[in-house]
């Protein structure tokens, strides 16, 4: 009895580490996905790809806008280097349309992030819908980021 005991503890044990070395994996997302070409009458639309992605685990890569008063527990990031003026031009800033809000974990959401330069790579989980931001904003598109890549841009301070 006590080695059928030890047999299924090392088995669930096997079973949970092989578990936690499975990769998580995500779809690649660029930022030329967000809206359907040609732009029709009506302006933007979101592409089908984007749409079917909602609730998705995504990969993408992209620059984060620099900020004066970055906000705690977001990043923006945008497909080109951005740098926003928030005290002499609002919310009339140089944003593209592409723009992907990240939000970092709940572990971590009352830290500003740093400002990195050159290409970031960001996974999480892909959200969409109109939302006003904590920094006045509104987003369409937001990314959950993952848990361990939030400690990693926290950490980097």
């Amino acid at each position: 009895m006590r080695n059928a005991v030890c047999c299924a503890l090392l088995i669930a044990l096997a079973s949970a580490l092989a578990q936690a070395e499975e990769p998580r994996t995500a779809t690649d997302l660029k930022f030329r996905d967000f809206f359907a070409l040609p732009i029709g009458p009506k302006g933007l639309a979101p592409s089908a790809r984007l749409l079917a992605l909602d609730g998705q685990r995504v990969h993408i890569v992209g620059y984060m806008a620099r900020q004066e008063q970055p906000s705690a527990g977001i990043v923006i990031v945008a497909p080109l280097p951005v740098v926003l003026g928030d005290e002499d031009e609002s919310f009339s800033d140089d944003l593209p349309a592409t723009t992907l809000y990240v939000h970092l974990a709940d572990a971590e959401r009352d830290h500003a992030v740093p400002w990195k330069p050159g290409l970031q790579s960001f996974s999480g989980v892909l959200q969409l819908g109109a939302m006003r931001e904590a920094d006045g904003r509104m987003s369409f598109v937001r990314l959950q980021l993952d848990p361990e890549l939030s400690h990693t841009f926290i950490a980097a301070r």
